[in-house]
């Protein structure tokens, strides 16, 4: 695909999966890491290329810089020195005069790897994020005098290099805090940060195309893939939720341009991990870069149409950049969770998760090579898509399980695996799976409606259609009634019957306020048979559909929003599909006996038939 041997510094578990993408585009990369690093495992096209040494090493990157045509990064702390050197020496690929051996720039590298310099920068151009001041001194007076500068405590307390997950940072929550903190980060160049109250943390990971640095041209230079939803545990990622919950679809293109734009203010091509603070008043800022494929993207594998790893090597190919075209790093799939397994009490405890995971369908396990387990360590991840994020969270949830009690008994000495599972079955017991969520929500203005949508629901029941039946009136509780249109989409509703009487404008209201489809049920009222409640559902003003059925008919209204389901979701379709052969073989079977018996008798064991005949 790609005459160009790809040099990565690093062959760790993000190595791994870069190797992985490559093979099957027959891209030749060459890995600078220990003799047996994740990466070099499972690579055997450029194993001549590869280099035993390390990464933050000159000599040994100088060596390895010779036998590949483009240098990128699997982790970001690598010696800029000698890159920068090695790009004053030799900028471009040998045959092309502008596109740069080292990507992205080693410029960027070296803004990154300094958290504060990195915050700086994103001052510079306008790219929200938490104030920060450098901290230049050790003492607790000097600390706390910064604490107020910034709006007071609590304040977060970093390493400016070296840090990563949540290792190297120190929240100081009172005044007590400081010396501890100070303690724990001893020798280390420090800076502290504004606290940022967030309700959410939030990931976007972007495909840089174009070499220049240029906040003002983000949409022509970046493509983002997805915003996704990080869960923490011990400052260590442990869940990630795609699309994220809860967060409407305007904020998320908000996340999305944000991350972008960061990302267009840095040299060089590449994917790039954006972090993103969620806070709560739904502003957004950038809380850290990684200039690489990121933990946080290892979704994309299974989920996109294209991995955040082959988007990468493309990226920072002069022949292959261009053909990453709008829609390539979208979602290929409704829901997708990705759940980290990490290392427990024994070399092998992580291989619980694993084990788990092969009695779930669809679970994608991936373990990363890297032998012996220990408390923390990223082993492997493992990630299920899905139709909806209620199904693949019902599914990740005894895993979820598993890998708590692994962490639970991280610290414990010889603990077995039987140990570890009765940890896990126990909390099982005391945290069962969760419910399916409601895929069709069911609306009425007042509980007089309800002998309306009777029948219906009577009919709901039999369908494997998880739903919703509530209360909300356009008129007694309209911020309700808004309210929960507003949010029928995030939570997952995929359609909404809305039974109204009189003036009707439940429905109605409903509709301007979801992307969700919405079917009205005229209920008929004391005064003019229903036909008012009729007119005013049907006759929405262009740009507001309603769907309308007639008048108490709410099995019609349950049949529509099970039709329009069942695009999506396999077993309702399949019911419908039985549903309307049974409705075919009773019809024929009444013919039939119609015929043979004659309408006199017919008639008299009327009363004998099955209800579905009438």
């Amino acid at each position: 695909m790609d005459s160009h041997t790809v040099g990565v510094l690093g062959g760790g578990q993000l190595g791994r999966m870069l190797v992985e993408a490559a093979h099957r585009l027959n891209i030749k990369v060459a890995i600078l890491d220990s003799e047996n690093a994740p990466a070099k495992q499972i690579n055997q096209i450029a194993a001549a290329a590869h280099i035993t040494g390390s990464f933050a090493n000159a000599e040994d990157v100088r060596h390895f810089a010779a036998k590949a045509d483009v240098l990128t990064y699997e982790i970001e702390h690598v010696d800029t020195q000698v890159l920068e050197a090695l790009d004053s020496e030799s900028p471009f690929v040998e045959d092309s005069q502008s596109w740069r051996r080292i990507q992205p720039s080693w410029r960027t590298i070296r803004q990154i790897q300094d958290k504060f310099v990195q915050k700086q920068h994103f001052a510079e151009n306008g790219i929200p994020t938490a104030d920060s001041k450098g901290v230049g001194t050790t003492s607790p007076q000097g600390l706390k005098e910064i604490g107020l500068e910034l709006g007071g405590l609590p304040i977060m307390l970093k390493a400016r290099t070296q840090a990563y997950d949540g290792r190297g940072n120190y929240p100081i929550m009172n005044l007590s805090d400081i010396e501890p903190a100070l303690r724990a980060l001893a020798d280390r160049p420090l800076y502290a940060e504004r606290w940022a109250s967030f309700k959410k943390e939030l990931a976007v990971m972007v495909v840089k195309t174009k070499q220049e640095a240029n906040v003002d041209t983000y949409e022509q230079i970046t493509l983002p893939f997805p915003v996704t939803e990080t869960i923490h545990t011990d400052s260590i990622c442990k869940l990630t939720f795609t699309p994220p919950r809860g967060v409407p679809i305007k904020i998320q293109r908000q996340a999305q341009d944000l991350a972008r734009k960061a990302v267009a203010s840095f040299e060089g091509t590449g994917v790039f991990g954006v972090e993103l603070f969620l806070l709560e008043d739904d502003s957004i800022i950038v809380n850290e870069i990684a200039p690489r494929p990121h933990n946080s993207g290892h979704y994309t594998i299974e989920a996109c149409h294209m991995s955040q790893y082959e988007a990468h090597l493309r990226a920072i190919l002069p022949g292959l950049a261009d053909t990453i075209e709008p829609g390539a790093t979208d979602l290929a799939v409704n829901a997708a969770v990705m759940l980290n397994i990490l290392g427990g009490p024994e070399p092998n405890s992580h291989l619980l998760v694993a084990k788990a995971a092969l009695k779930v369908p669809g679970a994608k396990i991936h373990l990363y090579g890297k032998g012996d387990g220990r408390p923390g360590r990223k082993m492997g991840h493992i990630t299920i898509v899905g139709k909806s994020m209620s199904e693949v969270e019902r599914k990740i949830h005894p895993l979820i399980i598993t890998a708590d009690s692994v962490r639970a008994h991280k610290h414990s000495e010889r603990t077995s695996d039987e140990a570890i599972q009765a940890t896990a079955d126990e909390l099982l017991k005391l945290n069962p799976a969760p419910p399916e969520k409601p895929l069709l929500a069911i609306v009425m203005g007042s509980d007089t409606d309800l002998a309306t949508l009777r029948p219906g629901l009577e009919l709901l029941d039999k369908m494997p259609i998880p739903y919703l039946v509530t209360i909300t009136s356009a008129h007694r509780t309209p911020q309700h009634m808004l309210n929960f249109g507003k949010a029928a989409a995030s939570r997952g509703f995929k359609a909404i019957v809305a039974a109204a009487g009189g003036a009707a404008h439940l429905p109605g209201m409903m509709a301007s306020e979801t992307t969700v489809p919405v079917i009205g049920c005229p209920v008929k009222a004391s005064s003019m048979d229903g036909l008012d409640s009729l007119f005013a559902i049907v006759q929405m003003p262009r740009g507001i559909p309603v769907a309308t059925v007639g008048i108490a008919n709410s099995t019609n209204a349950i049949l529509l929003a099970a039709r329009i389901i069942g695009t999506s979701e396999p077993k309702v379709q399949e019911w419908l599909a039985a549903h309307l052969q049974q409705m075919d073989d009773e019809n024929m079977a009444k013919a039939a006996r119609l015929e043979s018996e004659g309408w006199q008798t017919y008639k008299k064991l009327d009363q004998a038939m099955p209800l579905s005949f009438k």
